[in-house]
């Protein structure tokens, strides 16, 4: 009895003991949790403000949610300079511009939950009368989700209006403004604006609503957001926040210009940061209440799944996000910059955190960064895994050195001169047998960790690369498809334009130096040889003022007078290929003596290919189908 007395008391003490312990660690880690959520504070106070100062950005929000709680929700400086009012995460409704797409992609796997549609199916059986070339191939649901479909992204003139649409079907405008296809679907990741086009247009014919009807029912709705705009709607309506700039040494507010319907889907949807936390947090799979035959966790949850589990070079993409690690964790993103604004949401799961960043200018792309910094540098400072770095030396890394050109851009327009400043990634053999990449914004290093695989050594970003059938290195993957390159090649370069450049005015000289010879021989100028020297010299000076305005990436469809340029350099083409014809008929004349025209026709015959090259450029680089392609 005494034995058995003596090891109840034991046993007695001893949980009282664990549940002290128990009770003292819980202790401890609610006085982490408190100290972590005041660093966090203070970090993002002190990481906007610095970034408001040094983008000269009028001011921005941030929302940070976990489960159900909302850690963080902070308005900084302006929200419009006219009215001296503040920023607020429930007042400011923000344009979310590609932010929309995570919306667009969740209302398409609603449609496959509820067995309306397949990702599987062709985007004909959806649209029957688009009128799309497929010549590499059909296009799918899923190749519109994953932006695999493999159409070329247009700038100049997308989101303008052309005069009034009146009653036509949407189907035809989108027709109209659709991008052409360029590569096989499934080739390589190319972002595209005009797949979630298409996938808007769909979820409108299926569904029986259009695209914003559907969202604000089915998505928004459920989620008691009421207050949710669409950029197609006018500006006193609409009730969307200005962007601002800095101009002269104050800032300068601008309303977002509307833009048509059919790109709603693609960017057109308009939120406050408040209602943003709430969507986060529905995305993470808490705090949506009783479900909704809209808001399954089965098609939030699909939103997570690999687009290509198959494939490295797709394993920066899932069906509705782009996901990275960052210090160890997955996280799931989409950023969005349009009407002046920068957004960005990110979602960890394995944390229970979402983030909402929004900065109220166009030079804050830098705020936007905030959550990866917060995730790295106050939440798990020391959670950075490395890879093993795996040998490559100096002639293994040399298969790799070039320049490459991101895969989203244009090929058939005249936006293809884009390619040549927006984005490009140049790598080259840095020390300690290392890749420097210069491009996107910064410069950093890459080790080798595998075949074709590298990383930068403190473990944040990934590179890979893609090899043609031979071996050969034809494209690279950053952060598993976020961006993607093709190597160029000599069509994709200035060297190409620049070589046309001075081949017309090489020409032109020639000509010009022989009238000047036939002049001071015989008194007097061969109307035939000038007059190619002075049009080409003409012609390629009036070629110039029109391209280097793209060539410094400026959008044509903000300039008043872009038509008549663009059709200014179809008719100096044409003009040029009349030139070379009619001195070709001209050197085909017979000589009226032995020695006479023989300087001018010299000088003609040597000018004629210099001419026909600088044709040939501009051919390839779509100058004289720019006002047809516009």
């Amino acid at each position: 009895m005494i034995h058995q007395l003596w090891q109840n008391v034991l046993s007695a003490v001893l949980r009282l003991l664990l549940i002290a312990l128990v009770c003292a660690s819980s202790a401890g880690n609610a006085t982490s949790n408190e100290q972590w959520q005041e660093t966090l504070e203070g970090f993002v106070d002190g990481l906007v403000t610095t970034g408001l100062d040094q983008d000269a950005v009028a001011g921005a929000v941030v929302v940070i949610v976990s489960g159900d709680d909302v850690i963080l929700s902070r308005g900084y400086r302006l929200s419009d300079v006219r009215t001296a009012r503040s920023m607020s995460p429930e007042a400011d409704i923000i344009p979310l511009a590609s932010v929309t797409k995570v919306f667009t992609a969740l209302a398409i796997l609603q449609l496959e939950d509820n067995g309306r549609l397949s990702l599987d199916d062709p985007i004909a059986r959806h649209l029957p009368r688009l009128q799309l070339n497929q010549r590499f191939g059909d296009v799918t649901i899923a190749h519109l989700l994953s932006h695999t479909a493999g159409l070329e992204e247009r700038y100049s003139g997308y989101f303008a209006v052309h005069g009034e649409q009146g009653n036509t079907p949407a189907i035809e405008q989108i027709s109209k403004i659709l991008p052409r296809q360029i590569r096989p679907p499934g080739d390589v990741i190319s972002y595209s604006n005009a797949s979630y086009v298409l996938l808007g247009e769909i979820i409108a014919q299926v569904s029986g609503q259009p695209f914003e009807e559907y969202i604000a029912d089915t998505i928004l709705s459920p989620l008691g957001i009421d207050n949710a705009r669409f950029m197609h709607e006018p500006s006193a309506l609409r009730g969307t926040s200005p962007f601002h700039v800095w101009d002269a040494g104050r800032y300068v507010a601008v309303d977002p210009s509307p833009f048509h319907a059919i790109h709603l889907s693609s960017g057109g949807l308009a939120l406050t940061a408040e209602a943003m936390g709430r969507i986060m947090q529905m995305l993470l799979l808490q705090g949506t209440g009783d479900e909704t035959p809209a808001l399954t966790s089965t098609s939030i949850e699909a939103m997570f799944k690999p687009a290509r589990p198959d494939a490295a070079e797709f394993s920066g993409r899932t069906i509705g996000y782009w996901t990275e690690r960052w210090a160890g964790h997955t996280v799931y993103h989409h950023g969005g910059s349009h009407f002046g604004f920068h957004t960005n949401m990110v979602l960890v799961p394995s944390m229970d955190l979402g983030f909402f960043v929004a900065a109220n200018g166009p030079s804050g792309s830098a705020l936007t960064g905030l959550p990866r910094r917060v995730l790295r540098e106050v939440i798990a400072p020391h959670e950075r895994p490395v890879a093993a770095r795996s040998d490559c030396d100096t002639a293994c890394l040399r298969d790799f050195t070039g320049h490459y050109i991101p895969t989203r851009r244009n090929e058939t327009g005249l936006d293809r001169l884009h390619a040549l400043n927006s984005h490009r990634m140049d790598l080259q053999i840095a020390d300690d047998d290392m890749l420097l990449l210069s491009g996107l914004g910064h410069s950093r290093l890459f080790q080798a960790i595998a075949e074709d695989q590298f990383e930068t050594p403190e473990g944040d970003f990934r590179l890979g690369f893609r090899r043609d059938v031979s071996g050969g290195v034809i494209g690279a993957h950053f952060s598993g498809g976020i961006h993607t390159f093709d190597r160029t090649g000599f069509w994709h370069s200035a060297a190409s334009l620049n070589s046309a450049l001075w081949a017309a005015l090489a020409g032109s000289l020639l000509c010009l130096a022989g009238a000047v010879i036939t002049w001071r021989s015989k008194s007097r100028l061969t109307d035939m040889v000038f007059s190619l020297g002075v049009g080409w010299i003409v012609g390629v000076g009036i070629c110039m003022v029109v391209v280097v305005p793209l060539l410094n990436g400026q959008d044509l469809s903000s300039h008043a007078f872009a038509g008549i340029g663009l059709w200014t350099l179809t008719c100096l083409y044409a003009a040029a290929v009349g030139t070379l014809v009619w001195s070709a008929a001209w050197l085909l004349r017979p000589l009226q003596s032995a020695n006479a025209m023989r300087t001018e026709r010299f000088v003609v015959f040597a000018a004629m290919p210099l001419f026909a090259w600088a044709l040939l450029a501009a051919w390839i680089w779509n100058l004289p189908t720019a006002a047809l392609t516009w």
